[in-house]
């Protein structure tokens, strides 16, 4: 007789990721020039004035809202990597065909993000780090302890050990300056190429590093979320008790050990980990416990197709495309003529996104 056994149930998508991604990526397509330019037109309004500079990164040391877009996109992945890897993770795939994956993906994101940042001449005056890269290669990085070591104590150790490693490095290679920190000794001698800081680069070796620990951080969250499925609340207070604390913790330890983003110090890592935290337990309870699904549609429009956003909007001349198409009208309204045409390039990437949703076409690595 045939088996009458019920087919296991692929749980069902987690649409706060999908959303949490996709604000993340709103603010990189435009809406951070949206801000900017509010705030520049209303130099009278306090709370503009502050979102303002809320939108634009630390000259060196400081946290900024800014600063934070890029490392919750890395621990967005973690999280995503937890369900993305667990039946190699759980020993129901081999774990040599995950590895395969992950390294191929960074390969892959690596050769992008260099065609992103600009011709591809292979001489010095190109430059081998980029967004994408620190991406593929944190992942990956992250991706191989979670495979060796499969259980969440040993993967947590990997990540506490990361950090570690790159605080003795900060503590003992040299300061904490643009031109005297260990960060831009190792880019300097090891990263070939042209440095986005000049002495240094953000994206560089030892920020991969940091960043992989933040990618281990949101892999045990994942994996927190996989197992409390049927337990939500718990989930999301544990979670943003542990983002608070995170959080807290890395402003204690700022005047001990600087929270640099462009040198991803331990305390930068803490405090990102932190606010990833605190905004994946909000986008849980909001999106998935509370089905908030209608506010979060057009944020999971641009989050399902991540990676095809960043790469419209860095490589297609999509300003050109929207000054075609809508300064003639823009041009009725002078008074906010500028406004609009902000406005009117994040429609036009949504609308493009969700051309590609409704034809189920998405670009994954």
């Amino acid at each position: 007789m045939p088996s009458t056994s019920p087919a296991p149930v692929r749980p069902s998508r987690l649409h706060s990721l999908d959303a949490l991604r996709g604000l993340d990526m709103l603010i990189i397509l435009g809406l951070d020039a949206l801000v900017l330019l509010l705030a520049s037109r209303n130099p009278e309004n306090a709370f503009l004035q502050e979102a303002g500079r809320q939108m634009t990164h630390a000259a060196w040391g400081g946290l900024r809202l800014y600063d934070l877009v890029f490392p919750v996109f890395v621990f967005i992945s973690g999280v995503s990597m937890s369900f993305s890897l667990a039946r190699h993770a759980d020993g129901n795939a081999p774990a040599a065909s995950g590895l395969l994956k992950i390294w191929k993906r960074a390969l892959i994101l690596a050769l992008l993000g260099m065609l992103v940042n600009g011709t591809l001449t292979w001489t010095e005056d190109m430059r081998y780090a980029s967004v994408l890269g620190l991406i593929g290669l944190s992942c990956a990085i992250a991706g191989t302890c979670v495979l060796l070591l499969r259980r969440q104590g040993p993967v947590a150790a990997a990540g506490a050990a990361l950090l570690a490693l790159v605080a003795v490095l900060q503590f003992t290679g040299g300061n904490f300056t643009p031109g005297g920190s260990v960060n831009s000794w190792v880019d300097t001698h090891w990263l070939p190429g042209r440095l986005h800081g000049g002495t240094f680069d953000p994206e560089g070796p030892l920020c991969i590093v940091s960043a992989a620990a933040l990618c281990l951080g949101g892999w045990l969250a994942g994996n927190q979320l996989r197992k409390n499925r049927e337990r939500p609340m718990r989930f999301c207070l544990l979670t943003l008790a542990a983002g608070m604390l995170l959080f807290w913790g890395a402003l204690m330890l700022d005047g001990v050990y600087p929270i640099i983003k462009s040198m991803w110090t331990g305390t930068f890592v803490l405090a990102a980990a932190g606010t990833s935290l605190i905004a994946l337990s909000l986008f849980h309870l909001a999106v998935d416990v509370w089905k908030g699904g209608s506010w979060a549609f057009p944020l999971r429009i641009i989050g399902l197709n991540a990676l095809a956003a960043y790469l419209i909007h860095t490589l297609v001349n999509v300003h050109e495309l929207n000054n075609r198409i809508f300064s003639g009208a823009a041009d009725f309204f002078p008074s906010v003529q500028p406004v609009l045409l902000a406005a009117s390039l994040l429609l036009l990437q949504w609308l493009v996104l969700f051309a590609f949703f409704r034809r189920s076409l998405f670009i994954k690595l």
